[in-house]
């Protein structure tokens, strides 16, 4: 068949009414994998695109998935139901969605649903407060959808499309390295082990070879057996495509997780330990009103999909909507392309109320 580059839109959808994110799921594709994420997928012929919607399944009670979505996506939808309108669950969110546009310039968009001749009455001032509340944010401009009518289904996806088209016309320069961020991997009867995965940047084509990085150990030689996406085979996939990829080598299921990242040969370096400027958020609230580097609290984190826990060891004190300069010791080793290495500072506990997003990282090299 002939080789087509389709436009492809990963979208986030986060909140904490799942049966108003599934219904805006179902209007993208149609529920496909589903762990803590759940996955919707579609090439939308009457708009001639492709979408992948996923929302965490298990947010607010985890955060894990809440960040693992916001990673694998380029664009965030807020869903506030106004029935129950902002809480601090919505305020967790925010302060994320926040984060990763400094971080890696993504896209976002606030929708507002569960709008009935019951609750309308709360929206203009409900619109009020999440305008304020984005004036404290880098989210000042954007904008908010409102849900009412089954046509705004298709409306919202035009929205998409609108903001998915500006990520799409940067993409990655030509001769950019392959990096696939992995999120299920299972065993194919007659074929062997298949991951799915986004595309992140650069391209993959039948019959390269890979590494999967991401290990203790040495890294992972493979060679992409197939390509398929949307249950179509191609030779070829461009950046933020989703993927479903054989692999050919000494590889098996459990050998993979979230944790790996499938990458060009010789490009990604792993680390222990760095130096790093680190910046808490303004709305963190450290035990005692400040971190102090050695004082043996465990934090996580984030670099790709992978989780690692992490101690401050020695540097300056941390206070909230500050930055400083501190060593992070890493329990497990994180993967970079040696060029910055960031990431996400956060708490691993169960909700209650509190935010758990501490900060970001970024690596100082002397």
């Amino acid at each position: 068949m002939s080789e087509v580059v389709e436009k492809n839109f990963v979208v986030g959808i986060l909140g904490d009414n799942f049966d108003i994110n599934n219904l805006i799921g179902q209007s993208l594709g149609s529920p496909g994998t589903k762990s803590d994420i759940l996955f919707y997928n579609r090439l939308d012929l009457n708009l001639n695109q492709v979408f992948c919607g996923l929302t965490p399944l298990d947010y607010p009670e985890k955060i894990k998935p809440l960040l693992q979505t916001l990673v694998i996506s380029n664009i965030h939808i807020l869903v506030i139901d106004l029935n129950t309108g902002l809480n601090a669950s919505i305020g967790e969110i925010l302060v994320a969605m926040d984060l990763f546009y400094r971080l890696y310039r993504t896209k976002t968009l606030i929708v507002i649903a569960g709008i009935n001749s019951k609750t309308e009455w709360k929206l203009s001032e409900t619109k009020k407060k999440i305008a304020a509340i984005l004036e404290t944010t880098s989210l000042k401009n954007t904008a908010i959808f409102e849900l009412k009518a089954k046509e705004d289904y298709d409306n919202l996806k035009r929205e998409i499309i609108h903001l998915g088209v500006n990520l799409l016309e940067k993409g990655s320069p030509d001769g950019a390295f392959t990096k696939i961020l992995i999120d299920h991997v299972f065993p194919v009867k007659g074929i062997g082990t298949v991951i799915l995965g986004i595309v992140k940047q650069g391209k993959v084509e039948s019959g390269q070879l890979l590494e999967i990085t991401g290990y203790e150990s040495a890294v992972k030689k493979v060679i992409i057996r197939s390509i398929q996406k949307h249950d179509r085979n191609f030779k070829v996939a461009y950046e933020g495509d989703r993927v479903g990829l054989a692999l050919k080598g000494n590889i098996s299921p459990q050998d993979v997780s979230r944790d790996n990242i499938l990458v060009s040969p010789g490009v990604f370096k792993q680390v222990k330990e760095i130096k790093a400027e680190v910046y808490i958020n303004q709305f963190y609230a450290p035990k005692g009103g400040v971190i102090k580097p050695g004082d043996g609290i465990q934090y996580y984190g984030l670099v790709g999909l992978k989780i690692s826990p992490f101690k401050f060891m020695n540097g300056q004190d941390l206070l909230p909507g500050k930055s400083g300069v501190v060593s992070i010791h890493f329990d497990k080793s994180v993967v970079y392309d040696g060029t910055e290495l960031k990431g996400i500072i956060t708490e691993q506990n169960r909700f209650t109320n509190k935010l758990r997003i501490v900060g970001h990282f970024s690596q100082i090299k002397d």
